[in-house]
């Protein structure tokens, strides 16, 4: 099996996690680390010594030092360093959001469409368990014509003011939409298919520069509406609790980390009507390794396949541009007391 010399730019919590996956898997190895810091340079160079050390991504393009490249740094840079190593013809997978803003993506999405190389955003969430049931069902029409789609997502993170690039909107792009809504925003997207339209409204609870709570109305493609609601300040919510519910013509499903519940009119294959239901242990499926949760494995496998043979991936930069034309849509909605705002296609 071909063994891929995998790089992390960026040395901080995510970009540990995704060097011990690039380190852990049979197919791949950590063979370098981008940081500014001094510091962590030190302490990559004192406990890895095999692993090459670069100050910038620069250095390590023209050392030719690895085949692919994780890019885990502030949001604010994600576009100007995936594009330098698109250019240079070194699959990448970006870390969530792809950028502070859909038009900022635009040269990555040019220099893309010059050199085609592998490509994924970081929606780990795609690779849970219960999603990966509920977006099977669906593409498989269980529901017939979905009518309705509820969202949310709670987690107590924040109830002060926080600190740091995060909660800065120049380097951050925003709040609480942009960053653990996002997800929420991409799996509506690949369950249920384009958003058209958005009414949105963003509230600061405890933070000064960004959003900590969102509601926004969705309009579907397919005829379907919705809403997101999402909230950083959520009291008694530990870890992120992410819930969608779907109603269409033929049933109801429900899905969360924990579950599936599906109702059906009509049987559909060997799916039965009436209830089923699913818990996460009925669904887990084994990794070779699990740090963070075995979505980030499925994740690194998934993009490890598509550099190995070359080929493109779901969450790409094509839907991590689609999410965050949404996400500036409910952003502009706001701006404008709520009104309707169209989802701008960059695409095109």
């Amino acid at each position: 099996m071909t063994e891929l010399r995998g790089a992390v730019v960026g040395f901080g919590k995510l970009g540990l996690l995704h060097a011990g996956l690039a380190n852990g898997l049979s197919n791949s190895r950590l063979a370098a680390v981008v940081e500014s810091s001094a510091v962590i340079q030190r302490v990559v160079r004192q406990h890895f010594p095999d692993v090459d050390v670069f100050s910038t991504v620069e250095e390590l393009i023209e050392a030719r030092a690895s085949d692919y490249v994780i890019v885990a740094t502030p949001t604010g840079s994600h576009v100007s360093i995936a594009e330098k190593l698109v250019e240079a013809s070194i699959p990448v997978l970006i870390e969530k959001p792809l950028s502070l803003n859909a038009q900022e993506a635009q040269p990555l999405v040019a220099a893309l469409n010059r050199n085609w190389v592998p490509n994924m955003v970081g929606y780990m969430g795609r690779y849970i368990d219960t999603f990966q049931r509920a977006a099977q069902l669906l593409h498989r029409n269980v529901l017939g014509q979905v009518q309705m789609i509820r969202s949310s997502m709670y987690i107590e993170q924040l109830l002060k003011p926080g600190e740091g690039w995060r909660y800065d909107p120049a380097t951050s792009g925003g709040g609480v939409l942009i960053t653990q809504n996002s997800h929420v925003i991409d799996k509506l997207l690949w369950m249920f298919g384009d958003i058209t339209g958005v009414s949105g409204n963003t509230s600061q609870l405890v933070s000064r520069l960004v959003e900590d709570h969102v509601h926004a109305h969705l309009e579907f493609a397919s005829g379907a509406v919705g809403f997101i609601d999402a909230s950083w300040s959520a009291r008694h919510f530990r870890t992120p609790a992410i819930s969608i519910h779907a109603q269409g013509t033929n049933g109801t499903l429900d899905v969360n980390d924990d579950e599936v519940r599906l109702f059906l009119d009509n049987s559909i294959g060997e799916t039965s009507s009436g209830w089923t239901a699913w818990r996460k242990p009925d669904l887990y499926r084994p990794v070779p390794l699990d740090i963070g949760g075995t979505q980030y494995t499925f994740q690194m496998i998934d993009f490890l396949e598509g550099v190995i043979n070359h080929s493109d991936l779901d969450s790409n930069v094509v839907s991590g541009l689609k999410t965050q034309c949404v996400i500036d849509a409910v952003y502009e909605s706001a701006r404008q007391g709520g009104t309707r705002v169209g989802v701008a296609n960059l695409l095109l």
